[in-house]
């Protein structure tokens, strides 16, 4: 019905001789009009295009040609008024070593290969290739050749090979005229991650936060001037297309990111968020940018320091313990944050005595919605020791142990340090004496909070305790 829109069926099966017969025109190309991406952070985009182009009245065959070889060709999408979408076949056998290969089996070649006559010599050999099942076999005369070449000479380029895909597709029109097609695809290839930039004040009680949104293209296809959305969450996709090989990438800051005059605007999408950027973004073939999400300029924050040890069921020698540093991030309003945080890598910076920042560690962490805290683990904290030794140990049946220990922490910092001392254990267990205040953090962790003071003549604060386990 002429008039309205319809949707197309993606077939790959070669058109019908009735369908090439009542053609009128083999090929119209189409020029793309504007360009929205929506980006996800799994390495997935949903592209819609507009691509106008002058139709004939009957049917004709529209070739796209700019699209890219990381299009999932089972998602395509194309409509337009007026217009009955019949088929549409994408085509894209790329011109590669291996192909090439493949179409010259049996034929002749021309082989640049080592020439015995010195170490740096070359000779040019004709030669037909014989087999390619596991790595190219020549026929040189009567000789069979298997060994090194510096280069493969072909005659001429095989017809079916492409410089770039493209997209066909047929269509009938009542009457002749210009049409603008709406075609949308999945492809791979396009990705984006957050990247922030934390820098904490002297104390480690507040920070400021920049978010950044690093959007990269390795899908050989740029594209100009499109609307962009960032989609923040793990999309479900079945039979998704392969991703390809990540290309060396140049990174390239936004002009608008320099300023948050234009941020982008968050919006809830089921059970992902959306940022739509509200400038036109351009993207090259292959490379990297970055556009600035939102910030905070005081956040509250806490740093914390946790040495955890994982208790067996037999007895142990003098065990030294490492004690990990992280920072947390009260993401709340009222914390000065109060932003769900997309999946990416958080870069924390803190001023030295002099006021120059120096870098206290990167990790990354996973969607982080508001509420709650942000855990940033830094690295492991110089200053502070743990060591503990096993005081006793009885077993007292098949699934049941008594151990005693006796845990040394030293404090080389000028200092106080607060640190958690956390021991987990497994099935059900009970504290029978501890010399120390302690809690259950959960039921299979046992904690101590202690302010350790410095112990410049190495005389450590001491923490003894007795469990008993049933496992």
């Amino acid at each position: 019905m002429i008039g309205r829109k319809y949707c197309c069926v993606l077939s790959v099966l070669a058109l019908p001789l009735l369908l090439l017969s009542a053609m009128t025109s083999a090929s119209l190309a189409a020029d793309i009009k504007g360009a929205d991406l929506a980006v996800y952070n799994s390495g997935q985009a949903l592209v819609k295009e507009t691509r106008s182009v002058n139709l004939p009245a009957g049917l004709a065959s529209i070739i796209f040609k700019d699209v890219p070889g990381t299009l999932d060709p089972t998602s395509v999408h194309a409509a337009a008024e007026g217009m009955t979408v019949r088929e549409l076949q994408y085509s894209f056998v790329p011109i590669t070593e291996h192909n090439l290969l493949k179409r010259y089996l049996g034929k002749e070649l021309t082989v640049v290969m080592p020439d015995p006559s010195g170490a740096d010599a070359r000779i040019l050999r004709k030669a037909t290739l014989a087999s390619m099942a596991e790595g190219p076999v020549f026929l040189v005369g009567n000789e069979v050749y298997v060994g090194k070449y510096d280069a493969l000479l072909f005659p001429e380029l095989p017809k079916d090979l492409q410089k770039e895909p493209s997209l066909a597709l047929t269509a009938e029109s009542g009457s002749a005229g210009k049409r603008d097609v709406e075609l949308s695809y999945l492809m791979s290839g396009l990705n984006w991650r957050a990247d922030y930039t934390l820098v904490l004040d002297g104390a480690g009680q507040s920070a400021s936060l920049s978010a950044w949104a690093t959007v990269s293209n390795s899908s050989g296809r740029a594209f100009s001037g499109a609307r962009l959305k960032l989609v923040a969450g793990e999309v479900r996709r079945e039979n998704a297309a392969p991703r390809p090989a990540m290309a060396r990438a140049v990174m390239m800051k936004s002009a608008e990111a320099d300023s948050m005059e234009s941020a982008p605007v968050r919006e809830e999408f089921t059970q992902y968020h959306v940022y739509t950027i509200p400038e036109p973004v351009s993207l090259t073939e292959s490379g990297m940018r970055q556009i600035a999400l939102f910030s905070a300029p005081s956040v509250k924050a806490r740093r914390e320091l946790v040495s955890t040890y994982r208790a067996g069921s037999q007895l142990r020698d003098e065990v030294r313990q490492n004690v990990e540093f992280a920072y947390l991030l009260e993401n709340t309003e009222a914390g000065g944050l109060g932003q769900p945080m997309p999946a990416g890598l958080v870069r924390v910076f803190k001023p030295a005595g002099d006021g120059a920042l120096l870098l206290a560690g990167e990790t990354r962490v996973g969607h982080s919605p508001v509420g709650g805290e942000v855990r940033l683990p830094l690295g492991r904290a110089f200053d502070l020791s743990v060591t503990r030794t096993q005081a006793e140990f009885q077993k007292l049946g098949k699934q049941s142990y008594q151990m005693s220990w006796r845990i040394e922490v030293r404090n080389g910092s000028k200092e106080k340090q607060a640190l958690l001392l956390r021991d987990v254990y497994p099935g059900q267990w009970k504290v029978l004496t501890a010399d120390r205040e302690h809690t259950r953090r959960d039921g299979a962790t046992l904690q101590f909070a202690l302010e350790v003071p410095p112990t410049p003549d190495g005389k450590p604060m001491t923490v003894n305790y007795t469990v008993q386990v049933n496992y």
